[in-house]
């Protein structure tokens, strides 16, 4: 049989595939429930019949058949294959219980700690209507399925875990003289590459909630860096930062959660920018009409043409959105792309341009966690977006980027430290003060929580192309 009278072609629209399992998503996605054809809303405009068969030509769509969506109740975020297992491991420590016991935090037998910081608190914290880190997390978690290895199984089966490395060349294309900007798909922009407005139950969702924020995690990070017996040394950045996370059932926000963290230390930090923020972390849809303003202003606005616009929308954002908002508030950034075919090259520079940042910090190189007061950092690969708080260095002479994950939770055994540290990892005096043994405080197993904040080869050897943007903010 040739490879011609493979491919399947949908007769609704006329998209081809040569799998199955992507014919039916296809279908599922862009034709369910008796939805026979996209709606038509004239020429031109984005989400009409003529512009989606331009789309079809010009945008990587047919990738889109590489992401799932989670299997974990509550998360609905859209991941590759390649991740999936990645993915639900993270899901399983994020509500791991035996680390949040009492029992899992214990005093020893250490020489007891020079540290007399105080534990950090950011001038402005508890934004009013902002998602405490307390119990109302149980309730915003998403919720694991009892066997998640049976969970994944059956995503495997059905899809077959096709392995798919391209890339898709996302430059502009010269035709005729000029230059056409590419309308994105899928791939870039999520599942809702072609929504038009958002549900009102998201909004009410997003405006009731906002975010959940946990404050004084990086302390905690650096006790359990220096606890940890791998780590031989590593950099962190500024404690203000908040890590922010998404609330459960709103889907696909990451690029926007990790503006609100780097927002977060703006504020917090009372740097450069914090006056134009309102001293405030901005909402999503705050954070959708600085991009489309700046857009407006001839920032990055190539953007509004490739995504065909935000605004109360769930298409997802990336860096050079990110870029816009800083750069059209004043707010001074500078972006960074490593891109390379070659196995590993990207990954590669990627670390030495992370380390090189870290080490520009003023700090005590005898220290094992070398705590500095530089911003985090927003990093970019395919699919997905994280935060950038750190970088270990392990025994091994290995890397690892430690990172806030807006898809995940801080695990109940993180919070149970926070305010148990000082601002860098030592023990404050009050716990001093009321320890027995006046011995600081340890986490009986530091590197299976750590593993939710490090990220190394096994997750960035899946991808060719990575982006980061640096805040260049000095005090206010």
């Amino acid at each position: 049989m040739s490879s011609q009278e493979n491919v399947m072609i949908c007769p609704l629209c006329g998209y081809k595939t040569g799998a199955e399992y992507a014919m039916l998503l296809h279908m599922e996605e862009l034709h369910a429930e008796g939805d026979l054809s996209p709606p038509d809303l004239g020429p031109g405009v984005p989400g009409s019949r003529e512009t989606r068969a331009a789309e079809h030509e010009v945008s990587s769509d047919e990738d889109a058949e590489l992401f799932v969506e989670c299997p974990i109740e509550g998360c609905l975020e859209q991941i590759t294959l390649a991740e999936l297992e990645n993915h639900v491991d993270f899901h399983a420590i994020e509500q791991s219980e035996e680390p949040a016991s009492l029992a899992a935090v214990a005093a020893v037998d250490v020489a007891p700690s020079d540290s007399t910081d105080p534990e950090y608190r950011s001038p402005y914290s508890r934004p009013e209507g902002v998602a405490r880190p307390d119990h109302r997390h149980e309730r915003e978690r998403p919720r694991s399925p009892t066997n998640h290895d049976s969970t994944i199984d059956a995503w495997k089966k059905i899809f077959g875990r096709k392995q798919i490395n391209k890339i898709k060349d996302l430059e502009s294309k010269q035709i005729d003289g000029r230059t056409l900007r590419k309308r994105l798909g899928k791939s870039e922009l999520g599942k809702h590459a072609y929504e038009q407005q958002m549900p009102n139950s998201l909004v009410a969702l997003l405006k009731r909630g906002k975010y959940t924020s946990a404050e004084g995690i990086i302390p905690v990070l650096a006790r359990l860096l220096e606890q940890s017996p791998a780590t031989e040394h590593a950099y962190l950045c500024h404690p203000a930062i908040q890590h922010i996370s998404k609330l459960r059932g709103e889907g696909g926000f990451c690029g926007y959660r990790n503006i609100q963290m780097l927002s977060s230390y703006i504020v917090g930090a009372r740097v450069e920018g914090a006056e134009v923020l309102d001293n405030r972390v901005p909402s999503i849809f705050r954070i959708q009409d600085y991009i489309e303003n700046a857009w407006d202003k001839g920032i990055n606005a190539s953007g509004r043409v490739e995504t065909g616009g935000i605004k109360g929308t769930r298409k997802y954002i990336g860096t050079p959105e990110a870029q816009a908002m800083f750069i059209s508030l004043n707010i001074p950034c500078e972006a960074e792309g490593f891109k390379s075919s070659k196995p590993g090259a990207a990954e590669t520079a990627l670390f030495a341009s992370v380390l090189r940042y870290f080490e520009s910090a003023h700090f005590n190189p005898a220290d094992k966690i070398r705590c500095t007061d530089l911003p985090p950092i927003y990093f970019q690969h395919r699919g997905h977006s994280l935060t950038i708080v750190g970088l270990e260095q392990r025994g091994s002479g290995s890397l690892k980027l430690l990172v806030f994950d807006p898809m995940f939770h801080d695990p109940e055994g993180v919070l149970r430290l926070v305010g148990r540290v000082g601002r860098h990892g030592g023990s404050t005096k009050e716990d001093n003060k009321n320890s027995r043994s006046r011995n600081p405080m340890i986490h009986r197993s530091p590197d299976s929580v750590l593993k939710l904040y490090r990220r190394g080869n096994n997750y960035l050897r899946k991808y060719q192309e990575f982006e980061l943007l640096r805040l260049k903010t000095k005090p206010a």
